[in-house]
């Protein structure tokens, strides 16, 4: 089992450092740049606080840090609404897996939202095993990072394909509507 987390760790770090190298498109806005930065910072705290050998990163702090930023960035206009609701979700997922919750006193009130998150993010259930272990045996304490490594990945990749498309959607969207009109046949 406890070599089951290690793969986990091993693995959320990968995909982390993968989704750090990915850099913004040219030509961005102001509102794009701000939304990069949010998920660079997460990037890196997430590669800083599971990397072995690091100097310790408080992770619940640097989390609520974040969402701080994001809301006063949302205040100026420098990311929209949708983004902010997504990041806040996956900021929310992050500090939910790294608090200490030694007498799983949390853990009812939000393991299906957890179970959800993941499940939406990659498409398949985590196993009950992995979870009772983290939970019984942890307590939480960080080690839920790495059960929720692909789903966090999966969100941050989203949203940065939402910020580079943001500009096409209008574009985007009167295409497919042009198609639907299309197909139902003229004069309807």
């Amino acid at each position: 089992m406890r070599k089951n987390v290690r793969i986990m760790v091993v693995s959320f770090i990968g995909l982390m450092a993968a989704a750090a190298l990915a850099a913004p498109a040219p030509g961005q806005t102001k509102s794009d740049r701000a939304g990069f930065q949010f998920l660079d910072r997460l990037v890196v705290l997430m590669v800083r606080s599971v990397a072995p050998g690091g100097a310790p990163v408080d992770t619940g702090q640097e989390t609520v840090l974040l969402a701080k930023d994001l809301k006063a960035a949302q205040a100026a206009q420098l990311v929209d609404d949708l983004f902010t609701v997504r990041y806040s979700r996956l900021l929310s997922a992050v500090r939910q897996a790294v608090i200490m919750d030694p007498e799983v006193l949390f853990w009812p009130m939000y393991r299906f939202t957890m179970m959800d998150f993941v499940e939406e993010r990659t498409g398949r259930l985590p196993e009950w095993k992995d979870i009772l272990f983290i939970v019984n045996d942890h307590g939480g304490a960080g080690v839920g990072l790495g059960l929720i490594a692909d789903a966090i990945m999966s969100e941050v990749v989203s949203l940065h394909i939402y910020l580079e498309t943001l500009g096409k959607r209008p574009e985007i969207l009167k295409s497919y509507l042009d198609k639907g009109l299309k197909a139902a046949g003229p004069g309807k």
